[in-house]
């Protein structure tokens, strides 16, 4: 009697959890990209600040990301593509947020704000736009001053961030 209860109750409840929305990551039936869009450009972004090299870093963990998910061909020329991706790092700001009881910096906040629109590449249709990507990352002052290898460090963390939300956005339809 008690086995036949625990049976109803979970057919019960499988029956409840059944079509409730969960689904693999990625895989979303709300994506903004059409199903004409095989081959996915992804230009080099726009570098809007004086930190060099910001740009060629998120370029590269956003296309390798896209690559990742193994859903469309990712190339590097507009011309051979359905759809292009652009995009732009609008601010790189670093910022003390922590000091030693002398007053020096010893941890320091690197934000890093983008931009980026997928479109198509026939019809120039606006497919997904973000405009306002905030990426943050905190990291150490070292007492030798080894400031720009923890620098670089933080802002080897917020690409591959930015790469992986920038495409999460896109699939996810957000």
């Amino acid at each position: 009697m008690i086995g036949r209860r625990l049976l109803v109750v979970g057919l019960v409840l499988s029956g409840m959890t059944t079509g409730c929305g969960y689904r693999l990551a990625g895989s979303a039936s709300n994506s903004v990209i059409p199903n004409t869009v095989h081959v996915i450009a992804v230009l080099p972004f726009e570098n809007r600040t004086n930190r060099p090299e910001i740009e060629q870093r998120i370029t590269e963990e956003v296309a390798g990301e896209l690559a990742k998910r193994g859903r469309f061909d990712v190339v590097t020329q507009k011309t051979s593509a359905d759809a292009v991706l652009e995009g732009a790092v609008t601010s790189y700001v670093t910022r003390p947020v922590q000091f030693s009881d002398a007053g020096r910096a010893t941890r320091i906040e690197a934000e890093v704000l983008i931009a980026a629109t997928l479109r198509t590449v026939a019809d120039d249709v606006l497919l997904w736009s973000q405009s306002g990507l905030v990426f943050k990352e905190q990291f150490d002052v070292p007492d030798t001053g080894e400031f720009f290898d923890q620098e670089t460090i933080a802002l080897d963390s917020i690409a591959r961030g930015a790469g992986g939300a920038v495409i999460t956005s896109i699939f996810e339809g957000f």
